[in-house]
């Protein structure tokens, strides 16, 4: 068994490779809409959100890459733990080094952006699985 997925895996497309799919399709338009609509009228607005405008996009993106990595790689459960936490680690590692990119600007919000959407996609992930093995064997 690979580290992230194995051949017969990635191969393989089932009902829950089709959730993660529209998980993905789904995370990706409410990260859009999020960032193209809510953060402009929140701003606009001078509305207290407790800083979720601000890291909207981690906490979106997040979701977005957990989801598209499943919906590629359509890992078993521990396989899609260990890329969830891949994505988490390299989400708050790009964060860490935005002081010395160019134009990169470090943010707290963030790196609780990610671990919040990071949360929250495990647990969907999780619960998905949870479900899988629920449902009767065809």
């Amino acid at each position: 068994m690979g580290f992230f997925t194995d051949e017969e895996r990635i191969k393989k497309l089932d009902l829950l490779r089709l959730i993660y799919l529209l998980a993905f399709l789904l995370s990706f338009g409410i990260t859009e809409f999020g960032r193209k609509i809510y953060r402009p009228y929140i701003y606009s607005q001078n509305i207290n959100d407790f800083g979720l405008a601000d890291s909207i996009g981690n906490l979106g993106g997040i979701l977005v890459q957990i989801f598209f990595g499943m919906t590629l790689f359509n890992p078993s459960r521990k396989q899609g733990l260990r890329l969830i936490l891949l994505f988490i680690v390299g989400y708050i590692v790009y964060e860490i080094l935005q002081p010395i990119l160019p134009r990169g600007v470090f943010d707290w919000m963030d790196i609780y952006g990610t671990l919040l959407g990071g949360g929250f996609g495990t647990l969907i992930f999780l619960g998905l699985h949870w479900l899988r093995n629920r449902l009767p064997a065809k």
